[in-house]
C-alpha cells in the first residue's frame, strides 16, 4: 500500500510532466457521457482528440478506455 508522501509525490510528478498529446481515431458519433478532451473534427477526416498524458502510449489508452466506457 502507497503511503500518502508516495501518493503526494506521484500526483505532484504527474502535475509538472504531463505533456498535450494528440490522437487520432475515426469517429462516427461521440462517446455518451463526459467529453474529457478537446476534438477537433472535420466530416470525413479523422478526429484530432488532444489528451494530457505523461506518454503518447498513455494517451492512446485514454482515449481506447474513454470509447469502450
Amino acid at each position: 500500500m502507497k503511503t500518502a508522501r508516495q501518493l503526494t509525490e506521484n500526483a505532484i510528478y504527474r502535475a509538472k510532466n504531463l505533456q498535450e498529446f494528440v490522437v487520432e481515431r475515426e469517429m462516427f458519433e461521440i462517446p455518451p457521457g463526459v467529453i474529457r478532451y478537446n476534438i477537433q473534427h472535420t466530416s470525413g477526416e479523422a478526429a484530432r482528440i488532444f489528451v494530457p498524458a505523461l506518454t503518447q502510449e498513455e494517451a492512446e489508452r485514454k482515449v481506447d478506455n474513454w470509447f469502450e466506457a
